[in-house]
């Protein structure tokens, strides 16, 4: 194979590794009515199902530098990929909650770390002067691989039932799992001392488990709370033993170095804030467009429209000088465009036709990409580091858990407001939107009183 074609492949590879995972999260946010619906779910059992989607993907970001230092990096994302498109058909032949948490952890063990590996293809596989054409090819998997999962789900969900969303997403996986054979070179890692131990990963993962179990408040843990009592116990031991084990390593899991980093903790929690409101619109959007009687095809048209608006911002943002100096600027714009969507889904709301949704939808778009990519080159451009680094990884890890508690943070409250105080779908799912506005003006703060954005 000459280099060019190789070059191609790989660039292919890794828009394809960034973009299967970003389909999956809208595909499987846009068809949850009809999964719920399919399985005779609730809400909250929803949000469980995507809270060990999760835990798994954590479990798989610790450990995919152990297992690629002991088995090399082409086995592993192999694997990676045969075991997620093996869990994701049986996902749809799943008949319950018990059996679809179980098919989801298998799911996200093996794709749990697909974008992570995105990532660290540009490394291992590129040179050094293309690095930033291999982040414009995960960028484009980012924006433009999703930007019809919306309308192709609603029209395979028309088709097939709930199980059509999983048939999807196989068929985006194969064309993943038939090129990494022809790109991966047979790469192993040598540096042994940075990877977390087991323990410590389990550890982590039960601890974002155990808060969201908590949170999404079900019944048999009000009627036994002493189950809640072992679950914390459990979760301290889990912790402690975690933490101890992980001193053993030469790089700690827990460097105070790390842990003190002023931009650790700003591009941690930036991240976290990013996840948890672009989640949630993606779970909102399906849910307040069926509650005022959309059918599937207008309520995809209206979340593909903001897909496309927001690859057109990716164009517009990478066709303009200031991204290189305007950090603070550009992230200011994506936060307030999301903001005020939200404020003009409420106020619009109901509208007599789907199109008075446009405009808040335009504005919304921007957030996708004037967040995330801007803080990504900001403060995730270290090429030259540990890969396994810990912020880049953190960061990555603290978004999978936001972007866990965004369904959770709206299926309980919509789910409360249904039942418990008698409220119609449309009127809990647009008060939702108020609080999202709240949570861009708590995300607009956060950003302007950072002095590590420039």
């Amino acid at each position: 194979m000459n280099k060019y074609k190789h070059r191609l492949l790989t660039l292919t590879l890794i828009m394809l590794c960034a973009g299967i995972e970003f389909f999956g999260v809208q595909a499987y946010a846009f068809a949850s009515q009809a999964i719920m619906s399919g399985l005779g779910l609730s809400r909250t059992q929803f949000a469980l199902a995507s809270t060990v989607y999760t835990v798994a993907c954590i479990l798989a970001i610790f450990q995919q530098q152990w297992l690629t230092e002991r088995f090399g990096y082409r086995k592993f994302l192999l694997y990676s990929l045969l075991l997620y498109l093996i869990a994701t058909l049986v996902c749809a032949q799943v008949v319950g909650l018990v059996s679809l948490c179980v098919a989801r952890i298998f799911q996200g063990l093996g794709g749990g770390a697909l974008f992570l590996s995105s990532r660290l293809m540009i490394n291992v596989l590129l040179e050094e002067k293309d690095f930033f054409t291999g982040i414009k090819w995960m960028s484009h998997g980012i924006l433009l691989v999703p930007v019809l999962a919306p309308l192709s789900t609603g029209w395979i969900v028309s088709l097939l039932g709930w199980q059509g969303m999983f048939y999807l997403l196989a068929l985006l996986i194969v064309p993943a799992l038939l090129l990494a054979p022809l790109t991966l070179k047979r790469y192993r890692p040598t540096d042994l001392s940075r990877g977390h131990s087991p323990i410590a990963a389990l550890a982590f993962a039960f601890a974002v488990f155990a808060l969201e179990f908590t949170i999404q408040e079900y019944v048999w843990l009000a009627e036994q709370p002493r189950w809640l009592h072992v679950l914390v116990l459990v979760m301290i031991v889990f912790g402690a033993l975690g933490f101890l084990y992980a001193q053993r390593d030469r790089v700690k899991w827990l460097e105070p170095g790390v842990i003190n980093s002023r931009a650790f903790l700003v591009g941690g929690l930036l991240t976290f804030m990013f996840y948890l409101l672009i989640v949630q619109f993606h779970y909102l959007m399906p849910v307040f467009a069926s509650s005022q009687g959309l059918s599937w095809q207008e309520s995809g048209g209206l979340i593909t429209l903001f897909n496309l608006c927001a690859y057109g911002c990716f164009h517009l943002y990478n066709r303009t000088k200031l991204h290189l100096t305007s950090t603070r600027a550009w992230t200011s714009i994506g936060a307030l465009g999301m903001g005020l969507g939200c404020l003009l889904m409420y106020a619009f709301a109901p509208a007599r036709h789907y199109a008075w949704y446009l405009l808040p939808l335009a504005l919304q778009s921007g957030f996708a990409v004037f967040v995330i990519i801007p803080l990504s080159i900001h403060m995730l451009r270290d090429f030259t580091g540990s890969f396994y680094s810990h912020g880049y990884r953190t960061r990555l890890i603290m978004g999978k858990v936001a972007a866990s508690l965004a369904i959770t943070a709206a299926a309980v409250p919509i789910q409360h407001r249904v039942s418990d105080m008698g409220m119609t779908l449309f009127a809990a799912t647009r008060e939702q939107f108020l609080v999202m506005t709240a949570l861009c003006a708590l995300f607009l703060l956060m950003i302007n009183i950072q002095r590590t954005l420039k």
